[in-house]
C-alpha cells in the first residue's frame, strides 16, 4: 500500500511539474504579450496570441510602452526570410491608434497601427501610416 501511494505521489507531482505556464491577460491592457503573424483579411493582418516568437513577423508588446519585434533582418522579402528581433517603443495614442517606434535593418522605423479588434487570442491590425 506504502508503494503504490508514493508511486501515486511521484507520478502526480511529475505530472503537475510538466504542466505548461498558464497564459495570464491584463484585462486593462489586452495588447500587451506576444503576437504571431497568421494571415492577411483584405487591408488587415492578424495575429495570434502565443507564448513566443514564431519564425515570422511577431509583436511583444509589454507593459511600460517598450517592445520587441520580429522581422525581415534585411531588404530582401523573397523567401526564404530571415527575421531579427528589434528593441521600440510603442504609445497609445487614442482609443484604437497605436504609435510603433522600432529599429529595423536599415536604422528606425516610425509608423502607426489601428487596432481593428483585440481580445485574448487574436490581435486585428491596419498599418495606416510610415516614416523613415
Amino acid at each position: 500500500m506504502k508503494n503504490l501511494l508514493l508511486i501515486a505521489l511521484l507520478l502526480s507531482s511529475l505530472l503537475y511539474s510538466c504542466t505548461k505556464d498558464v497564459l495570464e491577460i491584463d484585462p486593462d491592457n489586452p495588447l500587451e504579450g506576444v503576437w504571431n503573424f497568421s494571415e492577411y483579411e483584405h487591408d488587415i493582418q492578424v495575429f495570434k496570441r502565443s507564448q513566443e516568437f514564431s519564425d515570422c513577423h511577431c509583436y511583444k508588446f509589454n507593459s511600460g510602452g517598450t517592445l520587441v519585434e520580429r522581422k525581415n533582418s534585411g531588404w530582401c522579402g523573397t523567401p526564404p526570410v530571415s527575421y531579427a528581433d528589434y528593441q521600440g517603443t510603442w504609445e497609445i495614442l487614442n482609443d484604437t491608434l497605436i504609435k510603433i517606434n522600432v529599429g529595423y535593418w536599415g536604422g528606425t522605423m516610425i509608423y502607426k497601427i489601428d487596432i481593428e479588434a483585440v481580445n485574448s487570442e487574436t490581435l486585428r491590425i491596419i498599418t495606416i501610416s510610415e516614416t523613415n
